[in-house]
């Protein structure tokens, strides 16, 4: 999915779709139903900025290089290092959308 996401680049719908499908992904698998709904509700209400904060200057590329130490700290089945990566995701979110 990451792939699909990286390749969709320079095209600005696709990739939008492509990244929300990609942080649901990463919601089901940590298997916490109620958290998955309360970011989807959550997302729906962001949608707007967050599309605007990963327009701004090198925010997609900086967003997919933490999508890829997510994904890399997974495959090492690297819980802590997870955390810490999705963490760093959303914190670097949180400053591109002020």
């Amino acid at each position: 999915l990451h792939a699909e996401l990286e390749a969709a680049v320079g095209e600005r719908d696709r990739f939008f779709a492509i990244n929300e499908q990609f942080h649901m992904r990463l919601l089901e698998l940590a298997r916490n139903r109620w958290r998955e709904q309360m970011v989807a509700d959550l997302r729906k209400v962001m949608k707007l900025n967050r599309h605007n904060s990963l327009l701004k200057t090198g925010r997609i590329e900086e967003s997919l290089a933490e999508h890829r130490a997510i994904v890399a700290a997974l495959v090492k089945r690297d819980v802590a290092l997870t955390v810490q990566r999705m963490r760093e995701h959303f914190q670097n979110g949180l400053e591109a959308a002020a």
